[in-house]
């Protein structure tokens, strides 16, 4: 059965289908309406579409309660008995979504497509997509090699944590000074970030050609900085931040020299302010007025094909395991 509601005349009434009529309507049934009519709209399973039209006659018996429409389409003739309803008798009571059936839609061949595209999908992510970004301040707390130091706050609620490398030790000479030292240098702590975070890195860049000289590690949303404190050569420090907070602040490395935190600086200025600048627009910035020097060379040479290298045997070592390897 269906409700029809006619706007012209304020009138309800419920139908349903009498196609055993077959054309013979008799004489209890008089005509009251006749007319041609237009779909100008439709959803649900319904056989008709925007545009469709039809004639139409309808009925009354002599108690004016019940109706028999009749609808002329161009594929044939439809008739419908039914009978009003008073506005009054009528409640809405809402609409009840149907719960979708997945076992069923899974069963139908749309499921069987969209598991065979879930599947191709996920089999290329494996294959080709980069993995999810590794965070240096992750690795540091998590490696047995490194142990907290510090934090320094910075503006905008940043903060910078230090910590200290604390794997072996070796006995290597300063280049500069000729002196040995029982201790760690800044070349292996870095490789071992690098190798921690999968070569996910933007630039690598090493203060000069001293093997133990201060190194900066920047990726996509940290700034990390190895170096020796002022007073001890055998000792590495590792400061480790978001990227704003360089941005919005110039505070000094702990325990830094005055050179070491020049280049630090100047490292930053030079590598990430001109992007930061426009991802962090409205905040302002320690280095709006900056002055001092500028490095050309970032990135420069070895470290970054260090890390490009731990980048694609990560690749690689993904793909074997996905079973996308040759």
């Amino acid at each position: 059965m269906w409700l029809s509601v006619d706007e012209v005349y304020n009138e309800y009434s419920l139908s349903w289908p009498a196609n055993n009529i077959k054309g013979r309507i008799d004489s209890r049934w008089h005509e009251v309406d006749r007319g041609h009519q237009v779909v100008v709209s439709c959803s649900g399973d319904v056989d008709v579409e925007r545009g469709d039209a039809a004639d139409f006659v309808e009925h009354e018996d002599a108690s004016e309660d019940n109706i028999l429409s009749v609808e002329i389409w161009d594929d044939g003739t439809e008739y419908s008995k039914g009978y009003y309803v008073e506005p009054n008798n009528i409640r809405i009571i809402g609409y009840e979504k149907p719960k979708f059936n997945w076992w069923k839609f899974l069963g139908s061949g749309a499921g069987s497509f969209c598991i065979c595209m879930i599947i191709l999908v996920v089999a290329f992510i494996l294959e080709y997509a980069p993995s999810f970004p590794k965070h240096i301040n992750n690795y540091l707390k998590k490696s047995q090699n490194y142990e907290y130091v510090t934090s320094i706050t910075g503006n905008e609620k940043q903060k910078a944590d230090v910590y200290q490398y604390t794997g072996p030790k070796y006995y290597y000479t300063n280049t500069n000074t000729d002196e040995n030292y029982f201790g760690n240098t800044t070349d292996e702590v870095a490789k071992d970030i690098i190798n921690g975070i999968e070569g996910q890195t933007e630039y690598v860049t090493q203060e000069d050609d001293a093997k133990n000289a201060s190194i900066a590690i920047v990726t996509s949303s940290e700034y990390c900085f190895i170096y020796h404190p002022e007073d001890d050569n055998s000792v590495v420090y590792i400061q480790i931040s978001k990227r704003k907070y360089n941005y919005t602040s110039d505070n000094s490395l702990y325990r830094g020299s005055s050179n070491t935190n020049r280049w630090y600086r100047s490292h930053y200025y030079s590598s990430s302010y001109s992007s930061d600048s426009k991802k962090y627009s409205s905040t302002p910035s320690a280095y709006e007025s900056y002055s001092g020097e500028t490095i050309h060379d970032l990135g420069n040479g070895y470290y970054d094909s260090y890390s490009s290298s731990v980048r694609q045997s990560s690749i690689n070592s993904r793909r074997s395991s996905s079973g996308g390897g040759k």
